[in-house]
């Protein structure tokens, strides 16, 4: 096929790039066959084979000699997807030109219906866009199709301005049609992004572009891609700025202005990034200053985007919008009038009236009630907000901290929302007197009321979950009745409380419970009848598949003399546990079991006193009952959730574990460390902790029978996980595979399992290395087990049969099971396996409140060798630096398990033996 670079066809040349694609190409020139029926203009396909080593090429070739009409196979000696356009380019005979890849198909009249509007628009216009699918196809071949979030942008086939709607109109992708003869070619040297440079390139030259409905781009969504490496911005920090700066730099150099539409497009990189959970923008894992360089360098390039284009972007969140814009580093100067004023250079881009109030939790424990609330308005760092309460006309202040929703929608803080709490004690309200009480705010001395409300956790009015607006209206929105204290919300953001006799108090109880949900209404009459039952139940509970530290605790205490009733809880996992309890010779006898979620659990429930958890699963392994079940028992149920902790607490991961946002009373803590951690991160008092020592630390220890082995348990990556609510049919957690195998953390992870120089350092000193692996991997197995065969000293545990204070010595990256070789005094080496990709986010917390304390780090396997031997010459000892910092860590009585048994009987409320 010859070059045409002047005189173009009446038609449109697709160019389809392939590598090989054997296993797709020929469905893709299927869709483009469907695309010859009822058409009246020529088309030609171009297939451009970037040097396929598969069966591809003679795909492509077959398909010339089938259809050489339609389809042409031309052969692209450089590598890479944009030199293969570019060629395709080159060779393109027809007027318009499209692009398919290799794995794609365009819905049946795409190609017509796009020719049409071109022709018909061809003076206006330069370059068409049109809808982009997910394509998702199943191991059957199934094909389901979900909607690009831009498709919404446009609303019908037509041409647009490029201003309208605020230079949203346009895709980063090829799901585009544009004139032949363009000077525009594809960067060579991109490798991500390149598509959309490219018709960023082609926008800054266009007025107005064409857009078609009925022509759909079907993007075959693939487990992993290339593309999936840039995600991360250990990859990616650095390219996208040098895209933003390739897509100015042509106005920029010209001493011009950035059209708004190339403003917007390049916008679109840092928004999606931005938004993300998990941190897909910020090169976390660069050293600090090489960190502010890049921030400086972003600061400069979002300077040349207009404020109005990052604030009425389309695909950021309101919120977000404002932190986008504060990434500029301009001033924003404040006037507060009636309400907030927002300017810069004198143009107001904000003003806050409503105040809108979250209430974070709402809750009575032991008659004292405790409101956790956080004022969340947009650039809230910019002033200083006081929070008030006023109780009959009485005005106190409160204390207010950055609230963990500040994390909006994102694992990291992106806003700053003043959160504050309240605590009333209700045993001093005497009956019938009523305490009026509201909160407001000020602001340089100006009170500033909420004009808008919403809850999440309210445990006590059945308010959760919708905005309310202020009402000038003493009229009740929503009350409850708790422990004879009836408490009224009013229409004009006013609470109510008041006490009254225990004869209204009985009457208002039997009422509710006529009114209340068919699922709790037996519990609500069964709890009014069991004066005569014994009111002090203990229950405790593991993550189920699992023995910690409740069960362990059980041990302890189920056996006391002091009129408690006390069970542990099972869910579908009691062979699990009577394995455990046979393997240990348990004497289960005189124990309580019961099922969670069974009729006799929740009864048990209603005489609860303590619910004893390991693991900070409200809803799936303390209470089963959903929120609204929960809120119709607000006034049933009375037992204190006392956390008993799986580990020392190190990873920070506030959303999981802050004040607002668990239904946890007590917290049983290790380390004077874990004590300032919660009370000064978390924001629980110091009555909320029992620093009585984990339970598992006061088991009986066995005789020291060490044995010749290093046990190597580092922790999992939510990047491969992912939900951790779905399992394969065999009950395994389901793994990313193709995003596990192109990890660093599996790249290490087989370094270590297959490096000989390792295996022959075990075998001459006489040592085996037992890689145990989370649980999580469990689906992982059949691609692991294969790199440890023929190994005769690297094992991978499926099950643990060695104690593993028995082990020589212990390795991990940062899995919290380190505490544990802390306690036993085991040399600990800390080994990196993805150090970059972790701290720049492919984990759900990126960032430790403790680091590497107690031994060595390394990252690779020659020194983790050198690691290995300094210990084997000290004869397994741990480092006096180290065994310092173990033998201060761990501050708890001898007994922890007796310890947390006294502090929980010497509560108010439990019968003592």
């Amino acid at each position: 096929m010859r070059k045409l670079q002047n005189k173009f066809q009446h038609g449109i040349t697709i160019i389809v790039p392939f590598y090989n694609s054997e296993e797709t190409l020929l469905e893709t020139a299927k869709s483009l066959i469907n695309q010859i029926k009822g058409r009246d203009f020529e088309l030609e396909v171009l297939l451009i084979d970037n040097n396929s080593t598969d069966h591809s090429s003679e795909i492509a070739k077959a398909l010339a000699i089938v259809y050489p009409d339609l389809f042409h196979y031309i052969c692209c000696a450089a590598p890479g997807v944009s030199n293969a356009r570019n060629l395709g380019l080159e060779y393109a005979s027809m007027e318009y030109i499209m692009f398919l890849d290799a794995d794609d198909t365009y819905s049946r009249t795409s190609v017509k219906d796009i020719y049409e509007l071109f022709k018909k628009n061809e003076k206006n216009i330069d370059i068409i866009f049109y809808p982009r699918y997910f394509m998702y196809v199943d191991n059957e071949g199934k094909k389901t199709f979900k909607q690009h979030p831009r498709n919404r942008l446009f609303r019908e086939t037509g041409i647009y301005r490029e201003d309208q709607f605020n230079n949203n109109l346009y895709y980063m992708t090829l799901n585009i049609a544009i004139k032949n003869g363009q000077k525009s070619r594809f960067d060579s040297e991109i490798p991500y992004g390149e598509d959309m440079v490219f018709i960023s390139e082609i926008l800054g030259r266009s007025s107005s572009i064409g857009y078609v409905s009925t022509a759909h781009y079907n993007y075959r969504f693939s487990e992993w891609s290339t593309i999936n490496r840039y995600q991360s911005p250990v990859y990616s920090s650095n390219l996208i700025l040098d895209n933003m700066e390739k897509q100015f730099y042509p106005y920029l150099s010209g001493g011009v202005s950035i059209p708004k539409q190339v403003q917007s497009m390049a916008l679109n990189e840092i928004a999606w990034r931005f938004s993300n959970l998990a941190n897909r923008l910020f090169p976390y894992h660069l050293k600090p200053s090489d960190f502010r360089k890049w921030q400086v360098k972003l600061r400069d390039l979002l300077r040349h985007i207009d404020d109005d284009i990052i604030l009425n972007y389309p695909t950021l969140d309101s919120f977000h919008r404002y932190s986008v814009l504060e990434l500029k580093e301009e001033l924003i100067k404040v006037a507060v009038f009636d309400g907030i004023d927002f300017r810069k250079n004198g143009t107001k881009i904000h003003d806050e009236k409503n105040f809108e109030t979250i209430i974070s939790d709402f809750k009575i424990t032991d008659n004292v009630l405790y409101i956790y609330s956080f004022l969340k308005m947009k650039l809230g760092e910019k002033i200083n907000v006081k929070a008030f309460a006023s109780i009959n006309g009485v005005e106190t202040e409160l204390e207010t901290w950055n609230s963990i929703s500040g994390r909006y929608k994102k694992r990291d803080y992106s806003n700053y929302f003043p959160a504050y709490k309240l605590v009333i004690d209700l045993d001093t309200l005497e009956e019938y007197n009523t305490l009026d009480v509201h909160f407001y705010y000020k602001i340089n001395g100006k009170i500033f009321n909420i004009k808008k409300y919403y809850s999440v956790k309210n445990r006590i009015l059945d308010m959760n979950n919708e905005s309310l607006i202020f009402k000038d209206s003493h009229e009740v929105f929503s009350e409850n009745t708790v422990n004879n204290i009836t408490l009224q919300w009013l229409k004009n953001f006013h609470l109510l409380i008041t006490k009254i006799d225990q004869n209204e108090g009985q009457k208002v109880y039997d009422e509710k419970t006529k009114e209340t949900l068919d699922s709790v209404r037996l519990l609500r009459e069964e709890f009014r009848s069991m004066t005569d039952k014994n009111p002090n139940i203990w229950l405790y509970v593991d993550n189920f598949n699992t023995v910690d530290n409740a069960f362990y605790q059980y041990q302890n205490d189920f056996l006391k003399d002091d009129g408690a009733e006390r069970y542990y809880v099972y869910k579908n996992d009691f062979l699990y546990l009577g394995q455990y309890i046979a393997k240990h010779n348990i004497d289960m006898s005189q124990m309580k079991f019961v099922l969670y979620g069974s009729e006799e659990h929740k009864r048990l429930l209603l005489r609860a006193t303590f619910v004893l958890a390991a693991y900070n699963e409200y809803f799936a392994t303390v209470v089963p009952f959903n929120h609204e079940e929960l809120l119709e028992l607000s006034d049933v149920l009375k037992f204190k959730y006392i956390y008993l902790q799986h580990g020392v607490l190190h990873a920070k991961a506030p959303q999981t574990y802050d004040v607002e946002r668990t239904y946890i009373d007590k917290i049983v803590i290790s380390t004077d460390y874990e004590r300032e951690v919660f009370t000064s991160e978390l924001h629980y008092n110091e009555s909320d902790l029992l620093q009585v020592g984990m339970s598992r630390f006061g088991l009986s220890s066995e005789p020291n029978r060490k044995v010749k082995r290093i046990l190597f348990a580092p922790s999992w990556r939510h990047t491969f996980v992912g939900d951790l609510n779905t399992f394969d049919e065999h009950g395994n957690r389901k793994i990313d595979v193709e995003e596990f195998i192109h990890s660093q953390y599996y790249k290490s992870l087989r370094d270590i399992m297959q490096s000989e120089n390792l295996e022959k350092y075990l075998e001459k000193n006489n040592l085996d290395l037992d890689i145990k692996l989370h649980p999580i991997f469990s689906g992982a197995m059949d691609i692991l087990l294969p790199l440890v065969e023929g190994s005769t000293r690297i094992h991978i545990l499926e099950t643990q049969t060695i104690d593993s204070a028995n082990y020589l010595i212990f390795v991990t990256d940062f899995s919290s099971f380190v505490f544990d070789a802390v306690a036993n005094r085991t040399p600990i080496i800390y080994y990196e396996l993805d150090r970059d990709e972790f701290l720049a986010g492919n984990h759900n917390y990126r960032e430790l409140y403790l680091g590497f304390e107690f031994g060595d780090v390394v990252d690779n396997v020659p020194d983790f060798a050198d690691a290995l031997k300094r210990i084997i010459n000290r004869n397994y000892s741990v480092e006096k630096k180290y065994l310092d910092k173990m033998n201060l860590f761990y501050n708890f009585p001898k007994d922890p398990r007796g310890a947390l048994y006294n502090a929980l009987s010497s509560m108010e409320g439990i019968i003592n033996g």
